[in-house]
């Protein structure tokens, strides 16, 4: 019997650490369509001018739907240079980009928030997307000549299975982040973003309060080897104000959140002069879980910002709003380098070890913004880190600061010592 019970016990930790391992399967994110046969080429097909002069969102439109009408297929986007602006993706249509590609945006006389690309935005719900290159190289998205710096490439909203990937941007400090996920009313659900990848992406010169990614709302998504100069790499931040103020009184009965954030997986994800590569905020909003891996820091504020939830008073202040939380957050193999030259604001200059003074000196693009040291490879912070006797934040060896002379790995120390089974019920309110 007690032998029994020891191959259980072993075929009980073995599928554990199986599960584990398998966890960032992409299988387990996007699921390639096989049906793809109405097969065209931009160029050769629709007479696009593979050349700057021309704006070519009408003809990419009309060759998308043009596929999308016979049942869906891949359209080939050969080697070239192109104009794309406010382009609907539609179901079972997929983009085949040559790495010899390059794309600029339209050309605008307004300020307007716009996209190039929109996964279900203002339309019908659709599925079964990609946005990538079969060479596995990346093309290249050009902002450094962009007049409206109102823009998002990727915009995700009522899109289930779809891939985005192989892309290098060169970004100019842009409003919004490369790619944005949110969530819009359909029927009378509200419908997210749902069964994605994300991968093999690049931004150089993003805005501090921006990045590569910003997600508001998505369930079940893949983030992987995502790298960016500036700003915040992936921002798992749940503050726009329209969705926090359908959480509160607002939820319907037996929801503990409408939209937001849940089963998101984050791998391999660096920044680079910036503030950090992984961001976690759930402002108002009660969100699922994260597991992150291999995150990675140079010359920038931290490699990960693990933060608490707050109501903002830009939310409905009468729909008793609380404390945002994440029900799980798991973080490991964390490697930050320190610099003197990363992106901060004044709200972390009190994490600073007492050796280093606050920095002085302003970006070039934001006077809101500093200039300085690193501060810590990790930020615990989050006012959730304890649920009931179980830690819900966990930070996992192993974490690694290279050059910080004076600071700990992981910070504030409260953290560190944090045991959430020896709490008490009042330090569970503070904790919670």
């Amino acid at each position: 019997m007690k032998k029994e019970n020891l191959l259980m016990s072993f075929l009980l930790l073995a599928g554990l650490n199986l599960i584990s391992a398998q966890i960032d399967n992409e299988s387990n994110f996007y699921t390639p369509i096989a049906h793809a046969n109405y097969n065209k080429d931009l160029v050769a097909d629709y007479g696009v001018d593979n050349s700057f002069t021309t704006d070519d969102s009408g003809d990419l439109q009309n060759a998308i739907d043009d596929i999308s009408a016979n049942g869906g297929g891949i359209l080939t986007i050969s080697a070239g240079n192109y104009t794309f602006e406010e382009i609907n993706l539609k179901s079972n249509v997929h983009l085949d980009i040559s790495n010899a590609v390059t794309i600029r945006p339209t050309s605008r006389t307004d300020t307007k928030n716009y996209h190039m690309f929109s996964l279900g935005d203002n339309t019908n719900p659709i599925e079964n997307i990609s946005i990538s290159s079969s060479s596995g190289n990346r093309f290249t998205v050009d902002l450094t000549h962009n007049n409206n710096p109102n823009l998002s490439i990727f915009k995700c909203v009522k899109v289930n299975n779809f891939l985005l990937a192989n892309c290098n941007i060169e970004d100019t400090y842009t409003k919004f982040s490369v790619v944005t996920m949110g969530g819009d009313d359909f029927g009378g659900n509200y419908v997210i973003p749902t069964n994605g990848i994300v991968k093999d992406m690049n931004t150089n010169n993003a805005h501090y309060g921006y990045g590569m990614v910003q997600t508001q709302s998505a369930e079940n998504i893949l983030f992987k080897d995502l790298s960016g100069t500036g700003g915040a790499t992936l921002r798992l931040e749940t503050g726009y104000t329209g969705l926090n103020n359908l959480q509160g009184d607002n939820l319907p009965v037996g929801k503990t959140r409408v939209g937001g954030l849940d089963k998101i997986v984050a791998r391999n994800i660096s920044s680079t002069n910036g503030n950090c590569a992984l961001m976690v905020s759930p402002h108002a909003v009660h969100n699922g879980t994260v597991d992150a891996e291999g995150i990675t820091s140079v010359n920038s504020g931290f490699a990960v910002r693990i933060e608490g939830g707050f109501v903002s008073s830009k939310y409905d202040q009468t729909i008793n709003l609380n404390e945002g939380t994440f029900e799980f957050v798991k973080v490991k193999n964390v490697t930050a380098t320190y610099g003197d030259t990363a992106e901060v604001k004044s709200k972390h200059f009190k994490y600073y070890p007492t050796e280093i003074s606050d920095p002085t000196a302003k970006s070039s693009y934001s006077d809101k913004i500093y200039i300085g040291p690193s501060i810590a490879p990790v930020l615990a912070d989050a006012n959730y880190s304890c649920t009931g006797n179980t830690q819900t934040v966990i930070v996992e060896e192993p974490v690694v600061g290279n050059g910080f002379l004076y600071q700990e790995d992981v910070i504030p120390s409260e953290f560190v010592s944090l045991n959430c089974a020896s709490l008490s019920t009042d330090d569970f309110k503070k904790k919670e």
